[in-house]
Protein backbone atom coordinates (compact mmCIF):
# COMPACT_ATOMS: atom_id res chain seq x y z
CA UNK A 1 0.00 0.00 0.00
CA UNK A 2 1.42 3.52 -1.02
CA UNK A 3 -0.34 5.67 1.18
CA UNK A 4 -2.74 6.98 4.15
CA UNK A 5 -5.74 6.76 2.15
CA UNK A 6 -5.07 3.27 0.81
CA UNK A 7 -4.28 1.85 3.99
CA UNK A 8 -7.66 3.49 5.42
CA UNK A 9 -9.74 1.87 2.71
CA UNK A 10 -7.92 -1.99 2.98
CA UNK A 11 -9.04 -0.99 6.78
CA UNK A 12 -12.40 -0.11 6.48
CA UNK A 13 -12.80 -3.39 3.61
CA UNK A 14 -10.97 -6.04 5.94
CA UNK A 15 -13.06 -4.36 9.32
CA UNK A 16 -16.58 -4.69 7.40
CA UNK A 17 -15.91 -7.86 4.92
CA UNK A 18 -13.59 -9.51 7.65
CA UNK A 19 -14.19 -8.72 11.11
CA UNK A 20 -10.24 -7.71 11.16
CA UNK A 21 -8.69 -4.90 11.10
CA UNK A 22 -5.56 -5.18 9.73
CA UNK A 23 -4.40 -7.77 6.56
CA UNK A 24 -2.20 -10.18 6.93
CA UNK A 25 1.88 -10.26 5.72
CA UNK A 26 2.33 -9.68 1.82
CA UNK A 27 3.71 -13.46 1.50
CA UNK A 28 0.61 -14.89 3.23
CA UNK A 29 -1.64 -12.66 0.93
CA UNK A 30 0.72 -13.95 -1.94
CA UNK A 31 0.24 -17.56 -0.98
CA UNK A 32 -3.75 -17.51 -0.36
CA UNK A 33 -4.19 -15.35 -3.99
CA UNK A 34 -2.20 -18.35 -5.79
CA UNK A 35 -4.64 -21.25 -4.19
CA UNK A 36 -7.48 -18.67 -5.59
CA UNK A 37 -6.15 -18.48 -8.76
CA UNK A 38 -5.24 -22.52 -8.66
CA UNK A 39 -8.91 -22.84 -8.16
CA UNK A 40 -10.58 -20.90 -10.12
CA UNK A 41 -8.44 -21.88 -12.96
CA UNK A 42 -9.34 -25.27 -12.00
CA UNK A 43 -11.78 -25.72 -15.00
CA UNK A 44 -8.61 -25.38 -17.53
CA UNK A 45 -9.24 -21.78 -18.22
CA UNK A 46 -8.68 -19.14 -15.90
CA UNK A 47 -11.18 -16.68 -17.49
CA UNK A 48 -10.06 -12.74 -17.29
CA UNK A 49 -13.01 -11.63 -14.83
CA UNK A 50 -11.85 -14.67 -12.42
CA UNK A 51 -8.19 -13.10 -12.81
CA UNK A 52 -9.46 -9.49 -12.29
CA UNK A 53 -12.11 -10.51 -9.19
CA UNK A 54 -9.13 -12.09 -7.23
CA UNK A 55 -6.60 -9.19 -8.31
CA UNK A 56 -9.51 -6.57 -7.13
CA UNK A 57 -10.38 -8.31 -4.32
CA UNK A 58 -6.71 -8.27 -2.94
CA UNK A 59 -6.03 -4.44 -3.81
CA UNK A 60 -9.48 -3.58 -1.78
CA UNK A 61 -7.47 -5.77 0.82
CA UNK A 62 -4.77 -4.55 0.87
CA UNK A 63 -1.93 -5.98 -0.71
CA UNK A 64 1.22 -4.39 -2.32
CA UNK A 65 1.53 -2.90 -5.90
CA UNK A 66 4.52 -5.37 -5.98
CA UNK A 67 2.11 -8.60 -5.22
CA UNK A 68 -0.79 -7.10 -7.30
CA UNK A 69 2.10 -6.35 -10.53
CA UNK A 70 2.92 -10.51 -9.74
CA UNK A 71 -1.14 -11.67 -9.99
CA UNK A 72 -1.43 -9.70 -13.55
CA UNK A 73 0.76 -12.36 -14.87
CA UNK A 74 0.50 -15.22 -12.58
CA UNK A 75 -0.32 -18.63 -13.84
CA UNK A 76 -1.50 -21.20 -11.88
CA UNK A 77 -0.46 -25.07 -11.79
CA UNK A 78 -1.45 -28.36 -10.18
CA UNK A 79 2.08 -28.60 -8.98
CA UNK A 80 2.26 -26.02 -6.84
CA UNK A 81 -1.04 -26.86 -5.46
CA UNK A 82 0.08 -29.01 -1.98
CA UNK A 83 3.30 -26.83 -1.96
CA UNK A 84 1.30 -23.78 -1.57
CA UNK A 85 -0.21 -24.67 1.55
CA UNK A 86 2.36 -25.77 3.05
CA UNK A 87 4.32 -22.62 2.60
CA UNK A 88 1.82 -20.44 4.71
CA UNK A 89 -0.05 -23.78 6.60
CA UNK A 90 -0.78 -21.66 9.95
CA UNK A 91 -2.09 -18.42 8.11
CA UNK A 92 -4.02 -21.31 5.75
CA UNK A 93 -5.53 -22.92 8.13
CA UNK A 94 -6.55 -19.55 10.67
CA UNK A 95 -8.37 -18.52 6.94
CA UNK A 96 -9.49 -21.86 6.00
CA UNK A 97 -13.31 -20.27 5.67
CA UNK A 98 -12.58 -17.28 4.12
CA UNK A 99 -10.72 -19.10 1.86
CA UNK A 100 -13.09 -21.43 0.83
CA UNK A 101 -15.58 -18.19 0.13
CA UNK A 102 -13.34 -16.69 -1.39
CA UNK A 103 -12.75 -19.79 -3.54
CA UNK A 104 -16.39 -20.00 -4.41
CA UNK A 105 -16.58 -16.01 -5.23
CA UNK A 106 -13.02 -16.24 -7.60
CA UNK A 107 -14.30 -19.30 -9.37
CA UNK A 108 -18.01 -17.90 -9.77
CA UNK A 109 -16.85 -14.04 -11.23
CA UNK A 110 -16.85 -15.72 -14.98
CA UNK A 111 -20.72 -15.90 -14.03
CA UNK A 112 -20.19 -19.94 -13.55
CA UNK A 113 -18.90 -22.54 -11.49
CA UNK A 114 -17.63 -25.49 -12.99
CA UNK A 115 -17.63 -28.94 -12.25
CA UNK A 116 -13.67 -29.30 -11.64
CA UNK A 117 -13.83 -25.46 -9.66
CA UNK A 118 -16.42 -26.91 -7.47
CA UNK A 119 -14.48 -30.41 -6.73
CA UNK A 120 -11.20 -28.34 -6.33
CA UNK A 121 -12.77 -26.04 -3.80
CA UNK A 122 -13.97 -29.37 -1.96
CA UNK A 123 -10.60 -30.70 -2.39
CA UNK A 124 -9.00 -27.64 -0.65
CA UNK A 125 -11.58 -27.75 1.95
CA UNK A 126 -11.04 -31.16 2.95
CA UNK A 127 -7.33 -30.96 2.93
CA UNK A 128 -7.69 -28.01 5.63
CA UNK A 129 -10.52 -30.10 7.70
CA UNK A 130 -13.88 -28.59 6.24
CA UNK A 131 -16.51 -30.97 6.29
CA UNK A 132 -18.38 -31.20 3.00
CA UNK A 133 -21.71 -29.87 4.68
CA UNK A 134 -19.81 -26.66 5.54
CA UNK A 135 -18.27 -26.22 2.36
CA UNK A 136 -22.30 -26.29 0.88
CA UNK A 137 -23.37 -24.07 3.57
CA UNK A 138 -20.66 -21.44 2.21
CA UNK A 139 -21.36 -22.30 -1.52
CA UNK A 140 -25.34 -21.39 -0.50
CA UNK A 141 -23.94 -18.14 1.24
CA UNK A 142 -22.09 -16.91 -1.74
CA UNK A 143 -25.26 -17.57 -3.61
CA UNK A 144 -27.90 -15.96 -1.39
CA UNK A 145 -25.33 -13.07 -1.69
CA UNK A 146 -25.33 -12.67 -5.26
CA UNK A 147 -29.12 -13.02 -5.16
CA UNK A 148 -29.33 -9.81 -3.03
CA UNK A 149 -26.74 -8.39 -5.05
CA UNK A 150 -29.00 -8.29 -7.91
CA UNK A 151 -31.63 -7.33 -5.94
CA UNK A 152 -30.09 -4.64 -4.21
CA UNK A 153 -28.86 -2.71 -7.29
CA UNK A 154 -31.91 -3.17 -9.29
CA UNK A 155 -33.96 -1.75 -6.20
CA UNK A 156 -31.51 1.48 -5.36
CA UNK A 157 -29.92 1.87 -8.67
CA UNK A 158 -32.76 0.85 -11.35
CA UNK A 159 -31.31 3.35 -14.24
CA UNK A 160 -28.14 1.68 -13.63
CA UNK A 161 -29.47 -2.54 -14.42
CA UNK A 162 -30.29 -2.13 -18.31
CA UNK A 163 -26.29 -0.72 -18.90
CA UNK A 164 -25.10 -3.79 -16.41
CA UNK A 165 -26.77 -6.00 -18.33
CA UNK A 166 -26.22 -4.68 -21.70
CA UNK A 167 -22.31 -4.68 -20.48
CA UNK A 168 -22.58 -8.68 -19.93
CA UNK A 169 -23.97 -9.30 -22.75
CA UNK A 170 -21.73 -7.72 -25.15
CA UNK A 171 -18.83 -10.01 -22.67
CA UNK A 172 -20.72 -13.13 -23.19
CA UNK A 173 -20.65 -12.43 -27.08
CA UNK A 174 -16.42 -12.06 -26.93
CA UNK A 175 -14.93 -15.59 -28.30
CA UNK A 176 -13.69 -17.61 -25.45
CA UNK A 177 -10.02 -16.70 -26.84
CA UNK A 178 -10.49 -13.30 -26.15
CA UNK A 179 -11.42 -13.56 -22.95
CA UNK A 180 -9.62 -16.22 -21.41
CA UNK A 181 -6.28 -17.73 -20.53
CA UNK A 182 -5.62 -21.40 -21.28
CA UNK A 183 -2.74 -22.98 -19.76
Amino acid sequence: MENEREKRVASWVMYNQRGQMEPPSNRAFEIYSKLLFRIAGADGVLASSEREWIIGQRAALGASDELIEMLETYEPSDDDWKNLLELQRSFIESAKYPLIYDAFQAAAADSELHADERRAISELGHELGVDEATIEKIAQLCEEEREIKKRRIALLYPPIVNVIEEKQEQKASLSDSDEECSF
